[in-house]
């Protein structure tokens, strides 16, 4: 359904990315092995329009059902998926053939082997899995971060290591990000004036640069930029362009959403469950950073990005408070 409103309604009004030029083949030009861009080119030249959407329904559509096999998720946490798969974006960006479409695949086989280390089916990613994770790592390698460190604090938690030590580690390779981040800040703010020139002035969605001036901005502008990033139009952007007003509301709802499922499975019965804290900082923390910088400067490239990681994020969520409350986690801690 999603797959036919993009391409005769929603492409009326706003471009579907770079996907048309994907099935005209327009970056064949490249010849780059190592360029996402040419690689999508050449599956789009070759499968034409019709075959580049089939494919990518098929994508989604094994990537959520295999994700969902191995979530094993209550009736009610089952209505609330529901809901995640009818929200607008999400639905636009995973039916069209978009690098999107790949994100989305690799992250649910990756969150499917995240789960099944969770709950001690397996003790390592199986091949397809390992597979979907190098997929993942090349096409967006920031998000790819996210599953190699939640892997190794789950690992930790199966492995005996104290609930103490381990939520000590990541607070301390938190503080040497920081640490590097503040070493290498020319470096980063060089980085930081680039970026927003990947964004094009006449996109009816691109923001004014008036976060990153100096360079601490990058650090000083993220309580803001973080939900402004993830949650894509803000409430005078969307009052200007009425248009906004629903991908608004849907940025807010799965915001809050994450915040609910993150506060929920941390705090258990007045005590602070470890596991559940440090994978919100090694999985939710790590991936709402990674999008941080590609999502501030365009509502609508907030809102692309953020679909092929949203279904896979949230089911983490979900499952891991299902499972937090019905086995009582691994380490509870005062």
């Amino acid at each position: 359904m999603y797959s036919f409103l993009a391409v005769f309604v929603f492409a009326q009004f706003s471009s579907l990315g770079d996907t048309n030029d994907y099935i005209n083949g327009y970056y064949l030009d490249r010849d780059d092995l190592f360029s996402t861009a040419y690689l999508m080119s050449v599956i789009g030249s070759l499968l034409g329009t019709v075959g580049s959407f089939l494919l990518s329904l098929l994508l989604s559509i094994t990537g959520i059902l295999y994700m969902l096999e191995k979530a094993r998720l209550g009736n009610n946490q089952l209505v609330l998926v529901l809901v995640l798969l009818s929200l607008p974006s999400f639905g636009v960006w995973t039916s069209i053939f978009s690098k999107e479409i790949f994100v989305l695949f690799s992250f649910c086989i990756c969150t499917g082997g995240l789960i099944e280390l969770i709950n001690g089916k397996r003790s390592f990613l199986s091949i397809f899995q390992i597979v979907a994770l190098a997929l993942l790592t090349f096409i967006k390698p920031h998000y790819a971060v996210a599953v190699y460190s939640s892997m190794l604090t789950i690992l930790a938690y199966k492995n005996g290591i104290k609930s103490e030590l381990a939520i000590s580690v990541n607070i301390i390779i938190f503080c040497l990000i920081i640490l590097a981040s503040i070493y290498y800040i020319e470096a980063i703010f060089e980085y930081t004036q680039i970026m927003p020139k990947h964004f094009s002035r006449n996109g009816g969605t691109t923001r004014i640069n008036e976060f990153w001036n100096s360079e601490y901005d990058f650090f000083t502008f993220i309580p803001l930029g973080l939900p402004m990033a993830f949650i894509g139009p803000t409430l005078p952007e969307s009052i200007n362009n009425i248009k906004l007003l629903p991908f608004f509301f849907e940025g807010c709802f799965l915001f809050l959403l994450i915040i609910f499922y993150s506060a929920t499975s941390i705090i258990r019965n007045q005590n602070i469950n470890t596991m559940a804290l440090s994978l919100f900082i090694s999985f939710t923390c790590v991936l709402l950073i990674a999008h941080y910088p590609f999502g501030v400067f365009n509502a609508g490239s907030a809102m692309r990005y953020r679909s092929g990681l949203i279904m896979p994020m949230c089911v983490f969520l979900i499952y891991l408070k299902q499972y937090i409350t019905t086995r009582h986690g691994y380490h509870n801690s005062d």
